[in-house]
């Protein structure tokens, strides 16, 4: 149906495979044939085969609904939909809108300029065609918007507009915006039906839903394409639109040709490589804006994708131009100097390999071979990446090699460049990777599908089959191709996953994922027929083989059984007994000849047809003549039956008499497999009923056809067998009864024994340990309560045996059916249980007795341990214990008296008893405890008398402490009332209380009481420290009395004031010589100068003061000697002389500093004007920075001449400011070389001075800079206007000779003409300088850009003049 479907849309004959018994894999074979009949068609636009995604045969033949309607969409949308859309490109010229060409051509404003209307034919789906087509012609007639073939339909104006654009009277538009969607749409579907013919393929219910199906509305609206009409449209239109595109195309030679010359002659100009690069960059950007409109108008469109010859020869021109740019891109890289240039033929090399494209073979395999040696050769050339990108960051760090410089902007492109090959090699060799593998796992399934299809055919010959058995079995087992495949899809998917983390697009990521799926759908599919492929030849040639066979035998025997029709009868009979093998030899070759019939061709089925119809006609006239002799065998064959039925049923009864009286022992497995064989026989009963029923039957034909004596022979026989057969089945019903019911309480018993006996083995491994001392006491008493658990249970466990025994005996005894089972070997068991178990009880007995010895000793250990753990315990409490002296002191001493021997001679003793019971192991871990707790005891020992000794110090130092602390409140209170009260009576109070019987004396004797204890400690004790601590106490204290007593003793309080001012002034004027000489050392310390300065003068108003004081005294003094002895007098006025010069020494180190720190001053107040006017310099000289880059940006030339004078003025009052700042710095090194300041105020200055030079240097290099650019600007205006003027010539000379007015007047122009040409030549050489020089002038990148556009705009007026005066000359002259 599909074929004759196919045949009809494209009136083309295809081969089908036909008959009436067709296989599946004639149906797979048809739809095949079908597919390739799309592939092999061309899309009307694309111009590309069909493509029939994830559709193959299998899926159609099994009437997958999804696939079969995908094949059916895409058989309307080639057949019908791209059919109607393919005459639209001659409905575009009527669009008001321009074409995507035209609107390129005309925002170029480059040569040649456009100036006519490029008709673009549809291009793209059929969809897109479709959906113009609606837009261009009825949507817009209407005023309405229809974005798609869904919601845009839903309201049903969609359809009335078509209708509408094809026959206006049908359709009242205002009507329609006024009525329901479903008013609209069922009036739509009527009238184009009623009036246009167009069959009704849509309902009001099929579209006006929230997503109406898209194909369906596609089918429907191409249908309205058969009746538009196209009035507009006309011979003289196309003609001219074809002229107008064929002088563009031309036009577009023209300029190829001669940018491809400019290129040429720039390539072998004489300039520098910086230039040539510029000259590079300039022709590139001409190239990549013109590169578009090339690429656009040099599309195919023809349906056969074939260029015109216009196109054509501008495709040639364009890729001259290609070629010529790259070879000098080439040529520019490796003429830098090396490595730089190697570096750049290898970037090109690269770039090439990362942008170069896969070309698709016809076949895969080539392709993936290519592939394959592109991505060696690739992986070869990016091996050296990291070398190379390494020296280019060296050389592009250095900007120049080996101290050659390289043009920057060249640098930067190849940076970038360098840049995408880096980012880009990783992912291109994945994607070459992942190419290769695809290709390789496509050429695997074209094979297979080629294969299949020369394998899924009308088969000939058993020989031709045999050979294309042996192809399969060649290409797909030998050469093991599903594993092959699967191998290759593995690393396939592999490279894909890499490929698609790798790669950030999301819409690649997709294609390579929908890939993988659908080869994925497409091999699960392929594979099950080509597996299937195998056992269909095979059948194929079992069947030949078959039919030979019973052919050729068949044959023969027809020959031999004719001739034997004229035979007496006993030898027909004879003869014919084996006819019933030959029917079946018929059958069979019916069989396999029909089926050879089906699958075979038609010149084999016809013959074979032929010969079954000879072989069934021969038969049929000898099987009517003998067909009675079929059944003379028969008898024979049943008398065999009978006795075969008969022995079976016989060997049966016997075997299961003699299964019934075997002795069986009463035990479970015994008893189990007995059963056993009894379920078997009960199984086997219904089938021997059935074969002694068929048996009967067999007998009963039988005795028709043999002797009286013989039937009552038959029936003694089965009447026999059949009394046995139901004593059989009765005794074995009552013997599996009784074994089913002992069975449980056996299984039971043989449990409780398997149990007795587990627990019996935990008793023995806990009774049999050798030495159980040796085990460690937690372990020996858990085992002995493992063993009382373990005995219970054995006891359990032997109640139980004992009963279940007893019951099993009396089951035995009790049943008639049982007598054949033994007991003795049951009950010999059941004892020998008994007696294990006494036996097992006596040696559990004798080991606790040794246990409970052993525990006694373990227990007094325990018990002398823990009691002796318990006082080392206490007595470390004690040792650590905090409080009361005193208290603790009589609580610690009646505990340690009380502690004796006796604890530990009892521990040491139950140490004794039990270490001559214990293993040599657990000895020495005793010993060990043993003497940790010894140790313990002597420890403590030792420390207990000197812990009581350190409490009775603590005592005595408290005491001490408390008198201590007495004496010194006494103290405090006579210096408290020493001013009040008289001498004399403060004084007797001071001996009474510090005398042999007060305080101090009883701290003397509790600090003697302290000495003797600390005698009594180890030296190494650190509370002998208190000693030390008490007697420095005592001393200070005794320190302290004494002075006290001396205030006490001194006269009265007539030299207390003279003393403190003395003492005052002494002190002070010490601290400030001290001061004095710090700040002289710091003096020449620019740094520190404010401060020194500061504290100098804070020095100065002190002294002043410190004079007054020094007066006072000696006034003072002068009134104090004559009221006191005259030693005394004299000591004092030589304390207060030496105080004196004193004084004096300070005043003349004060005036040294300050001269010295008044030079210091000068220097710095220098330093900081220089460093101010540099300052101030510094941004006079920023603000001439500003001015100067304001020039550079300034619009014209004049403003920018102006503002440099300006700015020179200003240079020249800043360079007569540098003069006076010179002048400061030089007297500041003049008054730092007289003061002899150090070296650093001189290094500041240098520093001063060398920026001031810098600022100098800068403010001359930019001036002159400045200067040059002016003057370049200056020469360029001149020119530029040289230029300019002789373009004004040319224009108005070619204006003059456009409109030239007689003949006589052609020789003087054509003169004229050949003058400005010539003219032009140098105006284009000065114009191609303006341009140079406009890059050169270094202003502003607005200005500059200006004046480079200016200059190329007056380079592109020349060129245009040069062309115009060639073309004016050429048609002039002819």
């Amino acid at each position: 149906m599909l074929i004759a479907l196919l045949e009809v849309l494209s009136g083309q004959k295809l081969p089908c495979e036909q008959g009436r018994h067709l296989k599946r894999i004639h149906w797979v074979a048809n739809i095949g044939t079908a597919l390739k009949f799309l592939e092999g068609r061309r899309s009307v636009y694309r111009g590309s085969p069909i493509k029939l995604v994830n559709i193959n045969s299998t899926d159609i033949a099994d009437g997958r609904p999804s696939i079969v309607l995908g094949l059916v969409w895409t058989i309307i949308l080639y057949f019908q939909i791209e059919e109607l859309t393919s005459n639209l490109p001659q409905l575009q010229p009527m669009s008001s809108s321009a074409s995507s060409v035209e609107s390129v051509v005309s925002s170029e404003t480059a040569s040649p300029p456009s100036k006519r209307k490029v008709v673009t034919k549809v291009q793209g789906s059929a969809r897109k065609a479709l959906l113009k087509w609606i837009q261009y012609t009825a949507a817009k007639q209407v005023g309405i918007e229809i974005k798609d073939f869904g919601q845009s339909w839903r309201s049903g104006v969609a359809f009335h507009s078509v209708i509408h654009a094809i026959r206006p009277d049908l359709v009242d538009m205002d009507k329609v915006r006024g009525r329901s969607n479903r008013e609209n749409l069922e009036e739509a579907f009527t009238i184009a039906e009623a009036e246009l013919g167009i069959p009704r393929l849509l309902d009001p219910e099929d579209v006006d839903v929230d997503k109406p199906d898209e194909k369906s509305v596609m089918t429907y609206v191409a249908q309205f394409l058969k009746y538009y009409p196209d009035p507009h449209h006309t011979v003289t239109d196309v003609q001219e639109n074809d002229k107008e595109d064929r002088l563009m195309l031309r036009d577009l030679k023209v300029w190829a040709e001669q940018f491809e010359r400019d290129i040429a002659r720039a390539q072998v100009a004489e300039t520098s490589l910086q230039e040539k690069y510029q000259s590079f960059k300039h022709f590139r950007v001409q190239y990549d804006v013109k590169r578009k409109q090339i690429e656009l108008v040099t599309q195919s469109l023809r349906k056969d994708g074939k260029l015109s010859l216009d196109q054509a020869m501008v495709k040639q021109a364009w890729d001259r131009v290609s070629s010529r740019l790259a070879d000098w891109h080439r040529h520019l890289d490796k003429s830098l100097p090396a490595p730089l240039g190697t570096i750049g033929a290898w970037l090109y090399r690269a770039e090439a390999a990362l942008r170069e494209e896969v070309t698709v073979q016809q076949a895969h395999e080539e392709t993936a071979n290519t592939i394959h040696r592109k991505l060696e050769q690739h992986k070869d050339l990016l091996k050296n990446i990291d070398g190379h990108k390494k020296a280019f960051h060296e050389i592009h760090g250095a900007r120049s090699v080996n101290g050659v410089p390289v043009p920057p902007d060249q640098l930067e492109d190849m940076a970038e460049r360098f840049n995408f090959v880096v980012s880009s090699s990783e992912l291109h060799l994945l994607k070459m990777e992942f190419l290769e593998l695809k290709y390789r796992l496509l050429s695997l399934l074209v094979l297979a599908e080629s294969k299949l299809k020369s394998w899924i055919i009308k088969y000939g010959r058993r020989e031709s089959v045999e050979l294309l058995l042996q192809n399969y079995i060649s290409v797909i087992e030998n050469s093991k191709f599903f594993e092959q495949y699967e191998v290759t899809y593995q690393i396939l998917k592999r490279a894909a996953e890499m490929y698609a983390k790798a790669n950030g697009s999301v819409e690649e990521v997709e294609n390579v994922m929908k890939f993988m799926n659908e080869t994925s759908a497409q091999w699960r599919n392929l594979s099950v027929e080509v597996r299937s492929v195998r056992s269909m030849l095979e059948e194929v040639i079992a069947n030949w083989d078959r039919y030979s066979s019973t052919v050729a035998g068949l044959q023969a025997w027809l020959e031999d059984a004719e001739k034997m029709l004229n035979q007496p009868e006993h030898s027909k009979k004879d003869f014919f007994r084996h006819l019933p093998h030959w029917i079946q030899q018929h059958t069979a070759m019916n069989d396999a000849g029909n089926f050879l019939i089906e699958t075979c061709d038609e010149t084999i089925s016809r013959d074979l047809k032929q010969q079954l119809l000879l072989l069934n006609g021969r038969w049929r006239e000898l099987f009517m003549q003998v067909k009675q002799y079929a059944r003379a065998d028969e008898l024979d064959k049943m008398k065999k039956e009978y006795l075969d039925g008969v022995a079976h049923l016989t060997a049966f009864i016997d075997g299961s008499n003699r299964k019934f009286s075997v002795p069986v022992e009463v035990s479970f497995l015994d008893v189990k497999m007995f059963v056993q064989d009894l379920e078997n026989i009960k199984q086997k009963l219904p089938a021997m009923e059935a074969q002694y029923k068929m048996v009967t039957r067999t007998a009963q034909l039988v005795t028709k056809e043999v002797s009286e004596e013989e039937v009552k022979e038959i029936l003694g026989t089965l009447t026999r067998i059949k009394e046995q057969l139901s004593k059989v089945k009765e005794y074995s019903c009552a013997l599996l009864y009784e074994c089913q019911r002992l069975l449980s309480p056996l299984e039971e018993l043989e449990k409780q024994i398997t149990h007795f006996y587990e627990s019996l083995e935990k008793v023995n491994e806990i009774i049999s340990i050798l030495d159980p001392e040796a085990q460690p006491t937690s372990v020996l008493k858990q085992k002995a309560q493992d063993l009382v658990a373990y005995q219970e249970n054995c006891k359990k466990d032997l109640s139980l045996i004992e009963r279940n025994s007893q019951s099993i005996l009396q089951c035995v005894a009790s049943s008639e059916v049982l007598q054949h089972f033994h007991q003795s070997t049951f009950q010999k068991k059941v004892t020998q249980v008994q007696l294990t178990f006494q036996n097992m009880v006596r040696k559990v007995g004798d080991w606790r007795k040794n246990i409970e010895a052993n525990s006694r000793l373990m227990k007094k250990f325990e018990e002398s341990r823990a009691e002796l753990e318990n006082v080392i315990q206490i007595a470390n409490c004690c040792l650590k214990e905090k409080g009361n002296p005193e208290e603790l002191l009589r609580k610690h001493s009646e505990f340690f008296n009380q502690l004796d021997q006796r604890v530990l001679n009892a521990f040491l003793k139950a140490c004794d008893e039990l270490t001559d019971i214990l293993p040599e192991q657990e000895q020495h871990n005793l010993q060990e405890a043993v003497r940790k707790l010894h140790r313990q005891w002597k420890d403590l020992q030792t420390e207990a008398p000197y812990h009581l000794i350190h409490l009775k110090i603590e005592i005595q130092k408290s005491r001490f402490l408390v008198t201590v602390e007495e004496c010194k409140a006494e103290l405090a209170r006579q210096n408290k009332v020493l001013s009040r009260e008289g001498n004399e009576r403060m004084i007797e109070e001071h001996k009474l209380f510090f005398g042999d019987k007060g305080p101090y004396q009883l701290c003397e004797k509790r600090l003697q009481r302290i000495e003797e204890l600390c005698q009594k400690l180890p030296v190494t004790d650190p509370v002998r420290a208190t000693l030390e601590s008490s007697q420095r106490i005592l001393k200070d204290l005794k320190f302290q009395i004494n002075s006290t007593y001396v205030k006490l003793t001194e006269h009265s309080d007539t030299w207390k004031g003279y003393k403190n001012r003395f003492s005052e002034l002494a002190n002070w004027i010490s601290s400030t010589e001290t001061e004095l000489k710090k700040i002289k050392e710091s003096v020449h310390d620019t740094a520190k100068y404010k401060q020194c300065k500061a504290s100098v003068g804070e020095i100065r108003k002190r002294i002043n003061k410190q004079g007054e004081n020094h007066s006072w005294l000696k006034s003072r003094l002068a009134v104090l000697t004559t009221v006191c002895p005259d030693v005394e007098a004299k000591k004092t006025e030589e304390e207060l002389c030496k105080l004196s010069s004193d004084f004096k020494g300070l005043l003349d180190l004060l005036a040294e500093v300050e001269k010295a720190l008044g030079t210091v001053g000068d220097c710095v107040q220098y330093k900081e004007e220089v460093k101010s006017a540099i300052e101030e310099l510094i941004n006079n000289s920023k603000e001439a920075q500003a001015e100067a880059e304001k020039i550079l940006d300034t619009e014209s030339l004049l403003q920018a001449q102006q503002l440099l004078l300006h700015h020179q003025q200003r240079t020249r009052r800043l360079r007569a400011k540098r003069q006076d700042v010179q002048q400061q710095i030089s007297q500041a090194k003049q008054l730092q070389t007289e003061g002899g300041l150090p070296s650093t105020m001189q290094e500041d200055l240098q520093k001063l001075e060398g920026t001031l030079e810098n600022m100098q240097q800068t403010m001359e290099k930019r001036e002159e800079q400045l200067q040059v650019t002016i003057n370049k600007w200056e020469q360029f205006e001149r020119d530029k206007e040289t230029v300019v003027k002789y373009l004004n010539q040319a224009s108005s000379a070619l204006e003059r000779i456009l409109n030239f007015s007689s003949l006589e007047s052609l020789s003087s122009e054509l003169d004229q003409t050949k003058e400005l040409s010539k003219q032009a030549e140098a105006m284009a050489v000065q114009a191609e300088n303006l341009v140079k020089n406009s890059s050169e002038i270094q202003l502003g990148s607005r200005n500059k850009q200006s004046l480079q556009q200016q200059a190329k705009s007056i380079q592109e007026q020349v060129k245009k003049v040069e062309v115009t005066l060639e073309e004016e000359y050429v048609l002039n002259k002819s």
